[in-house]
């Protein structure tokens, strides 16, 4: 049976990152794409990990983007130093944060972009050159300037969102990033963004451990865009080491694998992953694209339609639920 469409869309988590792309030549798992590993040490600070994962993701743009990254953080440090000498203790304290949300906001003015599918509003660099930014590019700023500080700001992940917490046990408020540092209570957060089976969203502060994580898994979409599999493979392998719970980055793992033509692999973490959350978005579509690259048409059939009874209306599903019935 011929199935004449051969993409592959995976519509992920944190930042909502869609990428449709073909696949020539499949392998079906004959050979096995070997996944660049990355050396991250848990023993890096947030602004080692971002030095490292930028110069990384600039490489692969260096055609069109040429910045001395270096300016950067050294601005991190000279701001840091600077809001430390004026507060002293303080700065580890809500006046460090307050100062810290004046800086990025008032002194610098950067703001908010809504695209999130490119490295200028994900790398920090990028985000205070241009002066705007998605939520995590924008809170990677305010997290490395509390990491100089000792000042206790956290981020905190949600579905298609990334926002940062003061927390130090007795004082707490949130910094949304999108706007200018707005304190919204949780309350908001769980009823605009947690909806569904998603239990690794749970609104808690995360460690430097995890938002490198985060930040690995962002770095690996940023790969998937310059059809650089074999990286995003490495980032997103590094971003499920260090949020083992995290389904999106195993969900976009999956998709690299296929687009690299290694369709049993895909299929392999695909069926996990299907098994336990049936209602992720996409993932039955990208899932049964990945049975009909392998011509598995009844299983394909199977995961289409458990998928339509969560997205009714996903033309991906239906138009290969119709080829398959012809």
């Amino acid at each position: 049976m011929k199935f004449p469409r051969k993409k592959f869309m995976y519509t992920a988590g944190i930042f909502l990152l869609c990428f449709t792309a073909c696949v020539s030549n499949p392998k079906n798992g004959q050979e096995t794409v070997n996944d660049s590993r990355i050396d991250l040490p848990d023993s890096l600070s947030l602004k080692e990990a971002c030095v490292r994962v930028s110069a990384g993701l600039l490489s692969l743009a260096k055609d069109r983007i040429n910045i001395e990254n270096g300016l950067f953080y050294a601005l991190i440090d000279s701001a840091a130093d600077s809001l430390r000498n004026a507060l002293g203790d303080k700065a580890a304290g809500s006046n460090g944060a307050h100062a810290i949300i004046n800086v990025v906001y008032e002194t610098w003015k950067i703001g908010f972009d809504p695209c999130d599918t490119l490295i200028e509003t994900l790398l920090p660099e990028l985000v205070c050159a241009h002066k705007k930014g998605a939520c995590l590019g924008v809170s990677l700023i305010i997290l490395m300037l509390a990491e100089k500080l000792k000042c206790p700001i956290h981020g905190v992940l949600l579905p298609g969102h990334f926002f940062c917490r003061f927390d130090d046990g007795n004082v707490s408020f949130n910094i949304e990033p999108n706007k200018s540092g707005f304190d919204h209570p949780d309350d908001y957060y769980r009823q605009k963004y947690l909806s569904g089976n998603k239990p690794w969203y749970d609104l808690r502060n995360l460690g430097d451990k995890e938002i490198i994580g985060i930040l690995c898994f962002n770095a690996g979409n940023s790969c998937l865009k310059f059809k650089n599999y074999s990286l995003a493979q490495g980032y997103f392998w590094e971003s499920i080491r260090r949020v083992p719970a995290f389904v999106e980055a195993k969900g976009n793992l999956a998709f690299a694998y296929a687009q690299s033509g290694d369709l049993t692999a895909s299929k392999r973490l695909f069926d996990t992953l299907f098994n336990a959350y049936p209602d992720l978005n996409g993932l039955a579509a990208n899932y049964g694209e990945v049975l009909l690259a392998l011509k598995d048409f009844g299983k394909a059939r199977e995961v289409f339609s458990k998928g339509l009874v969560y997205f009714p209306a996903d033309s991906t599903m239906l138009s290969g639920l119709a080829a398959i019935n012809r």
